[in-house]
């Protein structure tokens, strides 16, 4: 999770009322309405005071116009459903959360986390419990790449009446949710009685709202990253991950005139599942457009043709959670011999992702900076894992060439195999003219052998082509494969060329079945193709991914296996695969990030210290993991050494508040209560918006 504290005084201050009005410009009810109500939770502070400069109700007109285009999730849709859903929520707020709140539904912290998150997955409503002010619990999943990937967000009446306010673990404490006195400054009297009254599990949220942060119920202690969270619930616009995104969605549309989500109109996908020399599965993809002329070449003054393109490549887990996003830019040039080439060809990029065991949702987007215009589609894809004892073919590919390339980059070239690079068929359903052949390839998986223990054994193939509506209508070709062909990690490359000389034409299902002798082993795949007494179409001229081998060495490729690890709900394959890319890359703070969230989730703080004298941090290493490095530290005995982390960071970011209340505990652990005290002092100041900045 990216540093967001750089801008949290500033919010604190500009956002802590949300009607506060900035500067002296003023504003036509409807504008002040549309700036401190309608869109006051997801306005950032660059565009409020872009606003505020503005001085015509056109220019504000159309500031409105684009802050809701920019934000449109399919930008070349009549209805903008981002703009909907925050109307509808604002709705819902004053029609839910307005009573007792003595204001408008929206201006309640419920209202304001509703707006800003939406619906929480889950909500515990503990209005009459024993011992207990009236409580509210709402459980979120995956609302936002900006936040934890899972937490609670806790509201109560503080003294049993009035509004629903938002609850800090740190700041209020359990004992602020019990009644009467026997729990006044007592967090572990209030936890013994918030267990016996609702159960455990609130007991736990009374202590973080991070269900994956260890907590000790006995001691009652607990830290300062659920106060972080609610920060970053308040400030969620003005993150710098949001910021980004907002900056690269209005840079998009302004240089990019259309762009046409168009699903299978302008792009061809082709998918295989692959595993490379070392049993490492992935995703080669290539994307084609359909015609010569939708990629377009600029002339250059010395006569060459240019052309610029991105693709965009995100990665979502079987929950529709954003997991990693490849994006690559590729501009090149073509001189006048060149363009005779490939002036009839269509264009393709061809990729590789890096993708363990799993189902995925993938989805590409390709952009073309000289034609000012973007194409997006997506594809549900699935990489199967071997069993014990089984083979499994993932896919057929049929393919129109094959070269020879260097053996040392086959794991790192797309559709390469053993040395052999084979150029897939334009799309998914190719087509091929009457009598001509069908060139298909595959890999078989099998588990990792050595290859001598299959000696004199065989595979026993049959491809069978035909047309599903014409019974009767299969032809079988059968075949043999010698098992020592396995490598070591259990993969065999092989293939056919199929001949089409009796098949009619119309629209066919290619059938592949292996089976091994002896056994009931099997696999299974079949491909779909069509006949035509038609041109088959341009053929592709394909450049590939560039910088994979960086990514490589850099351990980016790494860094996204260990995260789809992640998502799949696999946390020790994820850490040995973080792990291999922070120690490729000390500057990765994304994988030393979720390294530190895993090991710590374990109460393995011997592997957060270890992991931080190997790598250390850097100064964008976020406030989160700081926090769980230096408690790491004083689980281990070390509290100085967390001093000296935090102090360094206050360096960098001197206004957050959690950060100077995490050192006022260590310094009052090592004797120096009066340093606590001042810190104590200067990290609330920061956390109440109403209380005077110390001076630094």
């Amino acid at each position: 999770m990216a540093i967001f504290f750089a801008c949290l005084l500033v919010f604190l201050n500009f956002s802590a009322s949300p009607a506060r009005a900035q500067g002296k410009q003023k504003l036509d009810k409807q504008y002040k309405t549309w700036l401190e109500r309608d869109v006051v939770y997801i306005i950032n502070k660059d565009e409020r005071d872009e606003f505020l400069r503005l001085t015509t109700d056109e220019a504000r007109d159309k500031f409105i116009q684009q802050f809701w285009d920019v934000r449109n999730p399919e930008p070349a849709s009549p209805t903008n459903s981002y703009k909907d859903e925050i109307y509808r929520r604002i709705a819902f707020a004053n029609a839910r959360f307005g009573a007792g709140s003595g204001a408008e539904g929206w201006r309640s912290d419920r209202g304001r986390t509703y707006i800003t998150l939406g619906e929480p997955q889950q909500k515990q409503v503990l209005p009459n419990s024993a011992n207990l002010y009236p409580i509210q619990i709402w459980f979120y999943a995956n609302p936002s790449p900006s936040l934890p990937t899972a937490f609670y967000v806790m509201f109560y009446q503080r003294d049993g009446g009035g509004d629903y306010r938002f609850y800090s673990p740190y700041m209020d404490g359990p004992d602020k949710l019990v009644t009467g006195v026997e729990a006044i400054n007592s967090p572990t009297n209030a936890l013994r009685l918030i267990n016996s009254s609702v159960g455990p599990e609130v007991a736990r949220i009374a202590l973080s709202l991070l269900p994956d942060e260890p907590v000790d119920l006995s001691s009652g202690q607990r830290s300062l990253e659920s106060d972080i969270l609610l920060d970053r619930i308040k400030n969620l616009p003005n993150l710098p991950e949001s910021r980004s995104e907002i900056a690269r969605r209005r840079a998009f549309k302004e240089t990019v005139t259309s762009r046409l989500l168009l699903d299978e109109k302008k792009l061809d996908i082709v998918t295989f599942p692959a595993r490379d020399s070392r049993g490492l599965t992935r995703l080669d993809y290539a994307i084609r457009l359909h015609n010569p002329s939708d990629l377009a070449l600029t002339k250059e003054d010395n006569g060459r043709l240019s052309y610029s393109v991105e693709v965009r490549v995100i990665v979502f887990s079987q929950e529709n959670k954003p997991i990693f996003t490849q994006q690559k830019t590729l501009t090149d040039s073509v001189d006048k011999k060149s363009l005779e080439r490939i002036q009839d060809k269509v264009f393709g990029y061809e990729g590789s992702l890096p993708l363990p065991p799993g189902k995925y949702l993938v989805d590409f987007q390709f952009t073309d900076w000289s034609k000012k215009a973007a194409y997006s589609t997506h594809r549900e894809v699935s990489i199967p894992a071997v069993g014990n004892d089984s083979l499994l073919i993932p896919a057929i590919l049929p393919f129109l060439s094959a070269e020879e390339v260097d053996p040392a980059l086959s794991d790192l070239t797309p559709f390469t195999f053993g040395g052999v690079k084979f150029n897939p068929m334009p799309n998914p359903y190719p087509t091929v003219a009457p009598g001509t052949n069908l060139q298909v390839m595959y890999q078989i998986w099998a588990p990792p052998r050595d290859p001598h223990e299959y000696a004199g054994q065989s595979l026993q193939i049959d491809y069978a082509l035909g047309r599903p509506a014409a019974p009767g209508s299969v032809t079988h070709v059968k075949d043999e494969l010698g098992m020592e062909q396995f490598d070591v990690r259990g993969n065999i490359v092989t293939g056919k060329k199929l001949s089409l000389d009796q098949q009619a034409v119309g629209n066919y299902l290619l059938s592949l079945t292996v089976n091994r002798p002896g056994s009931n082993d099997r696999a299974f795949a079949n491909a779909k193709f069509r006949i035509l007494d038609a041109d088959s179409g341009p053929a592709p001229w394909d450049v590939l991914e560039p910088g994979i081998s960086q990514d490589a060495e850099t351990g980016i490729l790494d860094q996204q296996r260990g995260l789809c690890y992640l998502a799949e709900g696999q946390p020790d394959q994820a850490r040995g695969w973080l792990r291999r890319s922070l120690q490729l890359n000390h500057g990765n703070d994304t994988a030393r990030a979720r390294l530190v969230d895993a090991y710590f989730a374990r109460k393995e703080y011997a592997a957060v210290v270890s992991l931080y004298r190997d790598a250390s941090v850097t100064d964008a290493t976020d406030s989160e993991t700081l926090l769980r490095i230096a408690a790491s530290l004083e689980k281990t005995g070390v509290p100085k050494d967390a001093i000296s982390l935090l102090e360094a960071a206050l360096h960098q970011r001197p206004d957050e508040g959690p950060l100077y209340l995490a050192l006022a505990g260590y310094y009052d652990e090592i004797g120096n209560a009066p340093k606590a005290d001042e810190l104590a002092r200067k990290g609330k100041s920061y956390l109440n918006p109403d209380t005077k900045k110390p001076s630094n």
